[in-house]
């Protein structure tokens, strides 16, 4: 048991299983701050976020005052920079204070992401796909809520949420130390060609989708005219995706390979599977839409 408990599929399970309860439970954050009105002013639950802000960054003081890493204000800049330059922005571009909360849930998000990817990921661009991933599953996070009667799916809040993944991001490329940065993994995704202008065409047809439920949102004829393109394009895209991800584990799993490609494998399946799984969802809950003429918000 104390084998299983400190093996390398406990941490995979643990950590994984840590992102997607922290992701189902984003959407129902509402809930708390519903709760809080209760008991709490309106002004004073606008604080709620800065003060959730401020116990991450005393988090931080107490990690740097307890490590044994010799520290100094300069690696400290970008991140002291960064988090001014957000929460200016953000004050200027949303003036309902409550929504400031996506700032913190959303370096949770990606500190959440980025130790499940530091399981099996090896080289560089741990950081960008943590980034990538927190800001796109910002996005399916904001479509969950327009499926909600009383909830409302807004570009500024996605704005917000990859502001608060990539202050996550800068904060972790502030704390770790990060190693010799091998991208030699890149030369195998760009063997396969054919995933690649799939995943490609996925991204491009997430941006389209995000576009469509916007217009659709304010207009529920637009997406008439196109209703069945629109439809059959999902409808391929998450074919073909769930049948990418079907090969890319069964040659992970079932054709063993040596030990150093294996180690560089890792890391190509984790772009490869995070993007299609997320790019995935995105398009199915656009195809729930049109099938359901749900009324998306």
């Amino acid at each position: 048991m104390t084998l299983f408990f400190s093996s390398k599929k406990f941490k995979r399970f643990f950590r994984w299983s840590s992102v997607v309860v922290f992701v189902l439970a984003l959407p129902h954050a509402i809930f708390l701050y519903r709760a809080a009105t209760a008991f709490m002013s309106g002004s004073n639950v606008g604080r709620i976020p800065f003060a959730v802000f401020l116990c991450l960054i005393f988090g931080l003081a107490v990690y740097v005052h307890f490590s044994n890493q010799t520290w100094t204000l300069r690696r400290f800049f970008p991140l002291i920079t960064l988090s001014i330059v957000i929460w200016i922005s953000v004050t200027f571009l949303e003036e309902n204070s409550n929504k400031y909360i996506h700032i913190p849930q959303y370096m949770i998000l990606s500190l959440l992401l980025f130790f499940a990817l530091s399981v099996d990921y090896r080289g560089g661009g741990i950081l960008l796909l943590t980034f990538i991933l927190s800001s796109l599953l910002g996005v399916v996070d904001e479509m969950q809520q327009g499926l909600y009667p009383d909830r409302y799916f807004g570009w500024k809040d996605m704005v917000i949420n990859s502001s608060g993944a990539l202050l996550g991001v800068v904060l972790i490329d502030t704390l770790t130390a990060q190693s010799v940065r091998n991208w030699s993994w890149l030369r195998m995704i760009a063997r396969q060609k054919v995933l690649c202008i799939i995943l490609f065409s996925g991204l491009a047809g997430t941006i389209f989708t995000g576009l469509m439920l916007w217009e659709h949102k304010d207009d529920k004829t637009v997406v008439h005219n196109y209703e069945n393109q629109i439809l059959a394009w999902n409808i391929v895209y998450c074919t073909t995706a769930a049948m990418a991800v079907f090969r890319l584990l069964n040659k992970s799993v079932f054709t063993p390979q040596p030990v150093k490609t294996q180690t560089l494998m890792n890391t190509y399946l984790l772009w490869f599977i995070t993007l299609f799984c997320l790019t995935f969802i995105i398009h199915a809950v656009s195809t729930l839409t049109l099938l359901t003429n749900l009324d998306f918000r």
